[in-house]
């Protein structure tokens, strides 16, 4: 018996930024390799991201086998064929606005994702660069519509799959955490320096990850994750098996079974070569 058979991995669910994709956002030959021959052995592979659909790239999406994605931290399920998404957990427009109004005060720019799409303001989009993390405002601009103003566009959403804030100042984003925490209705996270990704309360990658391991039939002993940052905590714990790369986070790190290369070195085809695999290199 081969080492898939040992494990009994049949969904992997993988983060995108810090772990599948290297600091210019490729996904390299080795990390592909294994994906695809993790597909062809009958294991299913899916982004876990705190992306929009929109935002998932698509040299993964356009992987034959590739048919679910878990976007905007475990909000939103979708189904890849039609582009359905088959299950939401989302935040309600008055909590929504909980966030914005207690938020306000501070320096910060806040966006929301609806429908598998970003949007936020056409001035923050024009100075991105001002507020968004390294190296992320052209992926920002990309990823996002413009609105004339997202309060003005929320009004218009009885539901929105996430927000996310980027705070100017450490300290504030810091108290603005307490702040979000102490009210109960969010899952708050944070994936980058400078940010904070709010979900509706008890919604984490790990929650959509398992949901999509019911509606296939699978057991969450059978379901792997790969991951690097804060959003990425919930899932590894919640897994059979969770992996921390090598580039992850302490309090990440800590909360994994295993921990694998960094995303500069694969660590993703590692994990896959080792857990589902039969023990062979795709390289």
């Amino acid at each position: 018996m081969g080492r898939a058979a040992h494990y009994g991995i049949r969904l992997v669910g993988l983060d995108l930024d810090g772990t599948l994709l290297a600091a210019d956002h490729s996904i390299s030959a080795r990390n592909r390799a294994a994906i695809t021959a993790a597909l062809e052995q009958g294991c299913r592979v899916v982004p876990a991201t705190g992306r929009p659909l929109t935002g998932v790239p698509a040299e993964f999406l356009e992987l034959p086998g590739v048919d679910w994605a878990v976007t905007a931290n475990g909000a939103t399920v979708v189904r890849l064929a039609d582009r359905q998404a088959v299950l939401k957990f989302w935040i309600p427009q008055a909590d929504f606005f909980t966030a914005w109004e207690l938020t306000r005060r501070y320096d910060r720019v806040m966006d929301l994702f609806l429908d598998g799409q970003g949007y936020n303001s056409a001035g923050a989009l024009a100075g991105a660069e001002r507020w968004a993390p390294p190296g992320m405002a052209g992926y920002m601009r990309t990823s996002r519509r413009p609105v004339e103003s997202v309060e003005g566009f929320a009004r218009q959403c009885p539901q929105v799959e996430k927000t996310n804030l980027f705070f100017a100042r450490e300290a504030e984003r810091a108290q603005a955490r307490r702040e979000l925490e102490a009210t109960g209705l969010f899952e708050v996270t944070s994936s980058a320096p400078g940010n904070l990704e709010l979900n509706a309360r008890d919604v984490d990658k790990g929650r959509g990850l398992l949901a999509l391991a019911g509606l296939l039939g699978i057991g969450p002993e059978q379901v792997m994750a790969c991951g690097d940052s804060d959003n990425d905590t919930a899932m590894l714990r919640a897994v059979g098996l969770g992996v921390a790369m090598g580039n992850a986070l302490p309090q990440v790190k800590a909360a994994a079974a295993w921990v694998t290369g960094t995303n500069e070195e694969s660590g993703v085809a590692q994990a896959l070569e080792r857990f589902v695999l039969e023990g062979h290199h795709t390289f």
